[in-house]
């Protein structure tokens, strides 16, 4: 097992780490680390290293990747991939990271929790839509969703140079998955909540306000290439009964996360106001709970708050929380004040 008196270049030298760890830990070497620290203990990179947020580089997340994927490659480990665009699934599937396609995209859920019927989660982690945050924003946050007595599943979502609407319609055959499974998973099909965080909040805001168009496009795709799935799959609404939007990127029009525009559209301007969510809710959108801090300085708390004040105009079941501080990218908000966001908001939803 790793620990942080391992380096970088020690976990990537292990083949099988190196071919999945982009999946929970994106391009370590490119984006957060220098050539000089890839041979020092994790301990001094976590001190001397920032992520582009402004938090220490995540040496326990990277460390509990490499270990996760060692379990699963052993078979020991609590949790599983499912792919998503395919018609057969042998049960045994690791994505590689690198590839960033069809192939990649996957649900992860644990093997446990399978009884009863649960409401459902289906967890969309940030990344700018550059990569996806699948431990800080993904299994922590399941891992309080299935204590709280949900079934959850945490969604591998195609990123850049995929572009509007690929994210969405991974979301998409996400949802239909869960529906006709649920039997399997525990899972009530009747009642899914979708949680997405920074840019999987624009995810979830998105694929829900445009969930018939993102449908027919899915079903097209699914029609052409992979008749079985879309033959299991037809009538099965992609719309959500619940949305969860934490720290969220909302507007493409101001005080937006730029990069998050670009990444997703390739900065195709004729998608900007389609794609600034607050601009179009209406009174069908699905009940939301929305929430941000204050001194974020990545993502402007005022996307949430436009967010709030659209679904509060158009009659939408909704409840906004601005925290004063946590920054961005704090997950459950553990040591900030937005802790105790996630109990709120499980208890707004059994409203």
């Amino acid at each position: 097992m790793f620990t942080n008196q391992n380096t970088i270049r020690e976990i990537m030298s292990c083949e099988g780490i190196k071919r999945s760890i982009g999946i929970f830990f994106p391009e370590i070497t490119d984006r957060f680390v220098s050539e000089k620290y890839l041979d020092q203990p994790l301990v001094i990179v976590e001190k001397e290293v920032k992520m582009p947020w402004g938090a220490p580089f995540q040496a326990g997340d990277l460390i509990e990747s490499a270990n996760r994927i060692s379990n699963m490659l052993q078979g020991t480990d609590d949790y599983e991939f499912v792919p998503l665009w395919c018609e057969t699934f042998s049960g045994c599937y690791m994505p590689e990271a690198a590839k960033n396609n069809e192939e990649t995209v996957c649900l992860m859920t644990t093997k446990a929790n399978r009884g009863g019927k649960k409401p459902t989660v289906i967890l969309c982690p940030g990344g700018g839509y550059e990569f996806v945050s699948m431990i800080h924003e993904g299994i922590r946050i399941a891992e309080y969703m299935e204590k709280a007595g949900y079934k959850a599943f945490i969604l591998n979502y195609r990123v850049v140079p995929n572009r509007y609407p690929l994210p969405q319609t991974d979301l998409a055959l996400a949802v239909k998955y869960v529906k006709v499974n649920a039997e399997l998973y525990g899972a009530d099909p009747d009642d899914v909540l979708l949680v997405g965080s920074s840019a999987g909040g624009h995810l979830c805001a998105s694929a829900a306000l445009y969930a018939e168009e993102i449908e027919t496009a899915l079903m097209g795709i699914l029609e052409e290439r992979y008749p079985k799935l879309a033959e299991s799959y037809k009538g099965i609404s992609v719309k959500p009964d619940k949305i969860c939007l934490n720290y969220p990127v909302i507007s493409f029009l101001e005080e937006d996360h730029e990069p998050s525009f670009q990444a997703l559209t390739g900065g195709n301007e004729t998608l900007r106001n389609k794609l600034s969510v607050e601009q179009h809710i209406d009174s069908t959108y699905p009940k939301t709970f929305v929430w941000a801090c204050e001194d974020d300085a990545l993502v402007p708390a005022s996307n949430a708050k436009r967010m709030g004040e659209a679904l509060k105009r158009a009659g939408v079941p909704c409840e906004l929380n601005i925290y004063p501080a946590g920054g961005h990218g704090c997950g459950l908000g553990e040591e900030t004040s937005a802790k105790g966001w996630a109990d709120a908001m499980t208890a707004f939803m059994r409203k």
